[in-house]
């Protein structure tokens, strides 16, 4: 293999490979610049090769390219063998593939580590090859997390036989965008044994904040009588509400053990929506609403949260924990509370926005097991399944 080639390759450039050959041409392409970690030890490697999982990457649309960076990243942080599979226009029976590295250099002075990115093609009727070569090129003794990033009903039997090999299964279907039949399949817990959905980890710093508010011992009655939960979203689509308020809704239903009461109704005006559910907490009933509005120009096409108000009311009076970004692009959050007994001064605190690269890489990191997740999904689905049904 000419040194040229070795060189396209590790600068990320696709170099076509037969499907057979490819395990053999891999190790031609690294040639002896790359040291496996594991492996023997090599005087002066000049790249690293490190691979913690096979990460089978599913882009079956013709904006396939649009995924680069974002799959670019991922790897970055999660090094794998990453096998992407994408639909062709190819009317032979056959998968096509091309392979490239993925490097970064960790710090100045050190090896580049890198990770191995093999693209695998299929035309519309070759799709039922696709598993086949994709089990055929996993790494031994290492998990297969599947990430899902369009409607799975449309290949349905497609991501049933990835899905039924998958350790791990990360949905990263659009918010706003996703049909609820879609959601259905993609987090049916008798398809996947631990399957996530990306957007839940949008609300990481959400969360965490919400739960430092009643860190403290004296404050955690406060949770057991809440009677009221506000969220505000700014949304593409504002004429319902987005996942992302829906999965913050549900993860406080699941953690807190409230029960579905009530029938969720959803109004449009004035070009956004409010959605209307209530829960039965331990004192009494919670009402919930979620209000949606445009997202300003110029944000990147995907909702986020602008604040969220939880009330509760104790002998002494009413009580406020409201947590709200300064403008939709800050990535502050400021924090107010409002309750007797409560010291706590309005402050300020750094939680950043998550990108779509971050939010998978945190998918990746984090632990498979989520008990707060698998409690949250069932909220989700009922509060999905009433706003799609009301959407005009």
């Amino acid at each position: 293999m000419p040194d040229a080639s070795s060189d396209a390759f590790l600068e990320g450039q696709g170099i076509p490979v037969a499907l057979a050959r490819i395990d053999s041409t891999l190790e031609q392409l690294w040639g002896p610049a790359a040291e496996r970690v594991g492996g023997p030890e090599l005087e002066n490697p000049t790249v690293t090769r490190v691979v913690l999982a096979n990460l089978v990457v599913e882009r079956l649309t013709p904006d396939a390219e649009s995924l680069r960076p974002v799959v670019e990243t991922v790897v970055g942080r999660f090094p794998c063998r990453a096998i992407v599979i994408r639909e062709s226009d190819s009317t032979d029976r056959k998968v096509s593939a091309e392979v490239s590295a993925v490097c970064n250099l960790p710090e100045p002075g050190t090896p580049q580590v890198c990770s191995e990115r093999i693209v695998l093609k299929a035309g519309p009727d070759s799709l039922d090859l696709l598993p086949g070569a994709v089990l055929s090129l996993l790494e031994a003794d290492l998990p297969m997390i599947l990430w899902w990033t369009t409607d799975p009903t449309t290949h349905e039997p497609l991501y049933r036989a990835l899905a039924a090999e998958s350790s791990r299964i990360m949905l990263d279907l659009p918010d706003p965008g996703a049909s609820l039949a879609a959601l259905r399949l993609g987090l049916d817990a008798n398809i996947g044994r631990c399957r996530r959905d990306a957007v839940w980890y949008g609300l990481t710093h959400w969360r965490e904040l919400v739960a430092q508010l009643f860190d403290c011992t004296t404050h955690r009655k406060s949770l057991e009588r809440i009677d009221g939960v506000k969220i505000e979203a700014l949304s593409p689509d504002p004429s319902s509400p987005p996942r992302l308020a829906l999965w913050l809704a549900a993860w406080l239903a699941g953690q807190l053990g409230w029960e579905r009461w009530g029938t969720p109704e959803l109004k449009t005006a004035d070009g956004g929506s409010t959605f209307h559910t209530s829960f039965q907490g331990p004192e009494g009933p919670i009402g919930l609403e979620i209000h949606t509005g445009p997202l300003p120009n110029g944000l990147p096409s995907t909702s986020r949260l602008s604040a969220v108000s939880l009330s509760s009311r104790c002998d002494e009076g009413p009580e406020t924990f409201r947590l709200e970004r300064p403008a939709p692009e800050s990535p502050d959050v400021r924090i107010h509370v409002d309750a007797p007994g409560y010291c706590r001064l309005p402050n300020t605190v750094r939680a950043d926005i998550l990108d779509p690269a971050q939010r998978v890489a945190a998918a990746l990191e984090l632990s498979r097991f989520d008990p707060a997740f698998e409690k949250a999904v069932p909220f989700l689905l009922w509060m999905l399944e009433h706003a799609s049904a009301a959407r005009p």
